[in-house]
């Protein structure tokens, strides 16, 4: 069976040493955004499947396609994601996307093999991160980009054609998790221009009003250690912590496994709310969300589904927040339907 090669590369972005991975030399990019606390790693899988879908199906678990595709009423109704009969093959496997795509997956700054931003971000700062990343890793260099220039130069274009093919050629596709999601989504709200689609999974962006027991908890993560350094308190340290353990779920983990900068950039990221913002996204967008997730519930997604005029849902039973990376054929699918439609 033929391999996949997978390239992981280094580069400076905004002073900052990334780490990324790319899969293809397609013309037209396909950036990969992890979720909060992980690495551009957990997208291999999935990067494999997009690129060689036929290849990668074998060593793949085989999902039940339960997939409940959800209109708002108040919408024109669109057609199923399927292009027909013609657009899946009889086994179900699609065309390989790897002669016309390259698939780019970094480790954001702070997480995995990339450097820790220098600063105090916020979400505009990995906005024009991404921007400044996507610009600099789909451009062709060095001796490749000479090749092509020699190739395709005439005496007519002269510089012109310098200064276009130094450019990259098409904008680019978004594909956004959690964290990454609401990087994606202010992309395209900020930069309509540079995304040909965007596709959001489990996307973090509305604000929610805190609960009583959130907090708490936002004040034990501030004044926790402070707290039960008193003898008396001390005693009721491991059960407290045991129950704001349950309350909190992820987000508690993600934050005290955070480093000091790392906590305060979350508290940035999570101040931001998007929801007024949504309706000035013009993209098409696919929405895919896991009925299961309670980081960020099914009703957000169905708000941006909502306010997102030129969106599509996609629900997928029986999944949580970890969709992306454990249903990877399924998601997969429903991904490269949605890319093929719109070409």
């Amino acid at each position: 069976m033929q391999s996949i090669n997978i390239q992981e590369r280094q580069i400076q972005i905004i002073n900052l040493n990334i780490n990324y991975k790319t899969i293809g030399d397609g013309k037209i990019p396909i950036v990969l955004l992890h979720g909060w606390g992980i690495s551009g790693d957990k997208y291999l899988e999935l990067a494999r499947w997009l690129h060689s879908p036929k290849l990668s199906d074998s060593e793949t678990r085989l999902w039940s396609r339960n997939a409940e595709d959800t209109k708002p009423a108040s919408k024109t109704p669109q057609p199923p994601l399927s292009g027909g009969p013609s657009s899946s093959p009889d086994n179900g496997m699609l065309e390989c996307v790897c002669s016309q795509y390259s698939i780019i997956i970094p480790d954001l700054p702070g997480f995995g093999k990339s450097e820790e931003p220098k600063e105090n971000w916020n979400l505009d700062d990995y906005v024009e991160f991404v921007d400044k990343f996507i610009e600099k890793t789909s451009r062709k260099g060095g001796f490749e980009l000479v090749k092509d220039l020699l190739k395709n130069l005439n005496l007519n274009k002269g510089l012109t054609s310098i200064a276009t093919r130094a450019k990259p050629l098409r904008e680019s596709i978004l594909i956004g998790h959690s964290f990454g999601g609401k990087i994606a989504t202010k992309y395209a709200i900020k930069y309509p221009e540079k995304i040909e689609k965007l596709i959001l999974t489990g996307a973090a962006g509305i604000k929610h009003k805190l609960t009583i027991k959130q907090k708490i908890f936002f004040i034990l993560a501030k004044t926790g250690k402070a707290v039960f350094s008193i003898p008396v308190i001390n005693n009721f340290q491991k059960p407290v912590h045991k129950i704001f353990s349950k309350l909190a779920r992820n987000r508690k983990k993600d934050y005290y496994s955070a480093s000091p900068k790392m906590k305060e950039i979350m508290k940035n990221i999570l101040a931001e709310d998007l929801t007024d913002y949504l309706d000035k996204i013009k993209t098409p967008t696919l929405l895919v969300w896991g009925k299961e997730d309670r980081t960020t519930p099914l009703s957000d997604g169905k708000i941006m589904n909502e306010k997102i005029k030129n969106s599509k849902m996609v629900i997928i039973n029986n999944a949580n927040h970890s969709l992306p990376y454990h249903r990877v054929e399924e998601f997969g699918k429903i991904v490269e339907k949605f890319i093929k439609e719109h070409e």
